[in-house]
């Protein structure tokens, strides 16, 4: 059984040992972070309030709190950050790791149920609880994360004021910070704390910071301390002074790893597409290659109001292989007679990522761009290309298109179910893809006895710097952890089915849009069937109707991902054509050929 802490006659249960496996709890327990009342909108598409906050108890432990609805709007204008309060009557689930930033396994979801009543100050309770991570730690996580830092200011930029693409005036602060790994990382303040004299973060003083979202940017990481969080500028922790002695010694004249630029952390040098196509993604590396195609420059406003501009050309090299690479700025806007001719490029610092089911590059700010390049792979590319790499066959590691039926990936190998299965239980670091006829059997609608969704809203604002929507999955109250505000959202379809063909069948997660593909219809119509007077029936009814209906050729990827540590096959269907009746004909044709001649060579065909 728990223990508890006593109070006089009253009785309070640990945070430490809240679970799914005790219903009825009193828990005693200081505010220390609160975040901002929102509005959102649920599945039925009711509207409602919500707001999170982070309790501490006597146990050192910690835990993430939510209310919602009539509770949301009764109890924020009640609970301040920094005051003491008991509470009781929510309800317990396992912590959902992509939005809440707590180290307890469970949160903690409070409801028409809940009690909350102020009590007086304990001073056993911290005001502030920090969880430091090291700047080392930080640039080996999987992102986004949210993490405390001890570190020291090396560097601050001047307050920026701006307007949002939602109309909101916003103030920011850029500042730099290193710790004893020798490691450092950009952090954007917001607000009040931006608005600090400068005086403030000169001089190298030591921080701390809790709650801070780190996320990819560029290629590095960078980190946005949260509106609920923590900044203490004079810090007597001590690992504080672990910091303070650090940089005093010997920091100030270290060399510093900075792990929110691409160029520095994690560039691989240059290479070959071929070698490219088997990296790890995403990565940053330099590139040599000649101009086969590129795209008139293309202008538009960033979310931050900034004006970008931005050009995509498609290289190649010796390899056989070709990649889009977009260039920005100044670069872009060069006069089309120098991307004319097919010229030889070499680009330093160019971030590749992945882009529907291939892999594109970016040019980074801090990359650079040189036309017919006088070195030796410049010339090797030249030489290729001119002795009849023009003329040759050349695959691609990029996919056209951006939110519409794609074609099938260019080097996918033709394969039944069985073939796929087998081939994709071997995949090695190198991705795999495969074109499989099939049909569609089944869709999962329930699991275990659960309904499981269809569909999950997913943001769609625009991606910093590019005009790609971030379609990140968002919370109940449309709350986007990875661009760290509420914005517009759409549902997006995530299946799992079932494909056979004559012999096998296989479970595929299908993703929106050839989940889109396979069923004809749209998430919009899926979400609206599902929410209307229909209900679920009315959906699985839909689904019904396209099973075994349409021969189909499937393009289905193969790779190997971490989950948990662990080395894990990713199979998952990536686009869904209805199969073309003649090419299909034609190569069983000449299957049947090939098998009657091995026949013939070994005697085994009977004669007249």
């Amino acid at each position: 059984m728990a223990a508890v802490a006593q109070q006089g006659e009253q009785s309070f249960f640990p945070i430490s040992e809240i679970s799914t496996y005790h219903a009825k709890w009193v828990i005693r327990a200081r505010v220390t972070m609160k975040g901002v009342q929102r509005s959102f909108n649920g599945r039925d598409g009711k509207s409602g309030q919500v707001f999170n906050i982070q309790l501490l108890d006597e146990s050192g432990s910690e835990i993430s709190a939510s209310f919602f609805g009539a509770v949301a709007e009764m109890y924020f204008p009640k609970i301040e950050q920094g005051k003491c309060y008991t509470l009781t009557g929510g309800s317990v689930r396992i912590a959902n790791r992509q939005y809440n930033r707590c180290n307890h396994r469970y949160e903690i979801v409070f409801d028409r149920n809940a009690q909350v009543e102020e009590v007086a100050d304990i001073a056993m309770i911290e005001t502030v609880k920090y969880t430091f991570t090291d700047l080392h730690a930080v640039g080996n996580k999987t992102m986004p994360f949210s993490a405390d830092l001890c570190c020291v200011i090396t560097s601050v930029k001047p307050v920026v004021s701006f307007t949002s693409k939602d109309g909101k005036d916003l103030t920011k602060r850029e500042i730099t910070v290193a710790d004893d790994t020798s490691t450092s990382i950009s952090i954007a303040l917001w607000g009040e704390r931006a608005k600090q004299e400068d005086k403030i973060f000169e001089g190298n003083p030591v921080i701390c910071l809790k709650g801070v979202l780190v996320r990819e940017f560029n290629g590095g990481r960078n980190g946005s301390l949260m509106e609920a969080g923590a900044m203490d500028m004079t810090p007597k922790f001590p690992e504080a002074e672990r910091v303070r002695a650090w940089w005093s010694k010997s920091g100030a004249s270290a060399n510093l790893t900075n792990i929110s630029s691409a160029l520095s952390s994690n560039r691989e040098g240059l290479m070959d597409l071929k070698t490219l196509s088997e990296k790890t993604l995403p990565c940053a590396c330099d590139l040599c290659g000649v101009v086969v195609s590129f795209r008139p420059i293309f202008s538009f406003t960033s979310k931050e109001g900034k004006e970008l501009v931005k050009r995509e050309i498609t290289i190649a090299d010796h390899s056989a292989l070709s990649m889009s690479v977009t260039v920005w700025g100044d670069r872009a806007k060069q006069d089309d007679k120098l991307f004319e001719g097919n010229p030889v490029l070499l680009m330093q610092g160019v971030l590749v990522k992945e882009w529907n089911g291939g892999r594109s590059g970016s040019l980074l700010e801090a990359g650079s761009l040189t036309f017919k390049p006088e070195t030796p792979e410049g010339q090797k590319v030249q030489q290729w290309w001119s002795a009849g790499g023009s003329s040759q066959s050349i695959g691609q590691l990029s996919q056209e298109g951006g939110g519409g039926t794609r074609g099938p990936a260019a080097n996918a190998k033709p394969a039944t179910v069985a073939e796929m299965r087998q081939a994709a239980e071997n995949v090695g670091s190198e991705v795999q893809v495969f074109n499989v006829p099939c049909r569609l059997a089944l869709v999962q609608t329930t699991k275990k006895g659960e309904t499981q969704p269809l569909y999950y809203l997913a943001c769609q604002e625009p991606r910093a710097g590019t005009t790609l929507l971030c379609n990140k999955r968002v919370s109940e109250d449309g709350f986007c952890a990875a661009c760290n505000r509420q914005g517009k959202n759409a549902p997006r379809l995530n299946l799992r089915c079932r494909f056979s063909d004559f012999a096998d069948s296989a479970w595929l997660t299908t993703f929106h849009e050839p989940a889109q593909g396979l069923l004809k219809t749209t998430a919009e119509e899926i979400r609206a069937l599902e929410t209307g007077g229909g209900g679920r029936d009315a959906v699985e009814a839909i689904l019904r109707q396209k099973y075994f209906m349409e021969p189909l050729q499937v393009t289905v990827r193969a790779k190997m991902d971490s989950y948990n540590g662990e080395q894990k096959t990713n199979i998952t269907c990536v686009d869904a054509q209805p199969l073309q009746r003649g090419p299909h004909g034609r190569a069983m044709l000449k299957n049947i050929r090939e098998m009657i001649g091995m026949l013939s060579d070994t005697g085994l065909m009977g004669g007249a």
